[in-house]
C-alpha cells in the first residue's frame, strides 16, 4: 500500500506549501500545486527551479553549524560539537533561543511546540469562559478569564522538536528550514541536497519518519488523495 503523509487538505497542505516555499525561498503556482497528489511531484516543482538559485560549493549544513556555534557558544559551559548535547543550551529558553537564531544568524528557527501548560491554557481559553456563563456569571467576569487564558499560553514555554536531542540535530534542521537562504550566501544545492531538505520540511507536518518519504508517498490521506 501506498503511504501517505496523512494531510486531510483542512489548510494543512497549505501550512505544508507555506513551509517548503519558506524554506527554499520560492513561489510555487497555486495550479501547478493542485495538479500535485504525491511528494515526488511536488518535489519536481522545487526541482525546476534548482537551475535558477545559486548553486556554490560549501556545505550548506557546515555553514549553519558555525553561524549557530558562533551566536550560541556564549550561552553554553562547554564546546558546542556536533555531537553535544542539546542540554548544554538548557539555560537558553527556547523563545530566546528562536530569536538569536532569526536575528543573529538570519535563518530560520525550529518549529514550535506548545508544552502542556500551553495545552492547559488553550483549554482555559476554549472552555472555562463558557462555563462561567453557563453558571449565570456576567460577562465582565467571563472575559478577563479568557484574557488570563490568552496571556498564560503566551508566556507558557515552548519546545524544540523531539529530534533535536544533539547540537547537530538543531544545526540540521535549521539548515533545511534555511536552505533558500544559504544557497543565497554561496550554500551548494543540487537535486541530493534539496531532497534532503524537503523531506525535513515534510517530516514537521507528518507522522512518518523522513525515512519513510519516498517520491510515490501521497500528500493527502488516501479518501482525500481519491476525492
Amino acid at each position: 500500500m501506498t503511504s501517505s503523509l496523512g494531510l486531510a487538505g483542512d489548510l494543512d497542505d497549505v501550512e505544508l506549501i507555506e513551509d517548503v516555499e519558506a524554506a527554499f525561498g520560492i513561489r510555487l503556482v497555486d495550479e501547478e500545486i493542485s495538479r500535485c497528489s504525491t511528494v515526488g511531484q511536488l518535489f519536481e516543482l522545487i526541482e525546476a527551479r534548482l537551475p535558477e538559485m545559486p548553486s556554490g560549493q560549501s556545505c550548506a549544513t557546515a555553514m549553519c553549524f558555525y553561524r549557530l556555534r558562533r551566536a550560541l557558544q556564549p550561552h553554553s559551559a562547554i564546546a558546542l560539537k556536533p555531537k553535544t548535547s542539546i542540554m548544554a543550551l538548557r539555560a537558553v529558553p527556547v523563545r530566546k533561543l528562536h530569536r538569536i537564531i532569526e536575528a543573529e544568524c538570519g535563518l530560520r528557527p525550529p518549529p514550535q511546540y506548545i508544552t502542556l501548560w500551553g495545552c492547559l491554557a488553550l483549554l482555559f481559553v476554549a472552555v472555562f469562559p463558557f462555563g462561567l456563563f453557563a453558571i449565570g456569571m456576567p460577562w465582565w467576569v467571563a472575559l478577563p478569564s479568557a484574557a488570563f487564558g490568552v496571556g498564560f499560553y503566551w508566556f507558557a514555554p515552548i519546545r524544540l522538536p523531539d529530534e533535536a536531542e544533539t547540537f547537530g540535530d538543531l544545526v540540521r534542521i535549521v539548515a533545511s528550514r534555511s536552505i533558500g537562504a544559504l544557497a543565497d550566501q554561496g550554500a551548494r544545492i543540487g537535486p541530493k541536497e534539496a531532497w534532503k531538505a524537503f523531506t525535513d520540511v515534510l517530516s514537521d507536518h507528518t507522522q512518518l519518519l523522513k525515512t519513510e518519504i519516498w517520491p510515490e508517498t501521497l500528500l493527502l490521506a488516501p479518501k482525500k488523495a481519491t476525492a
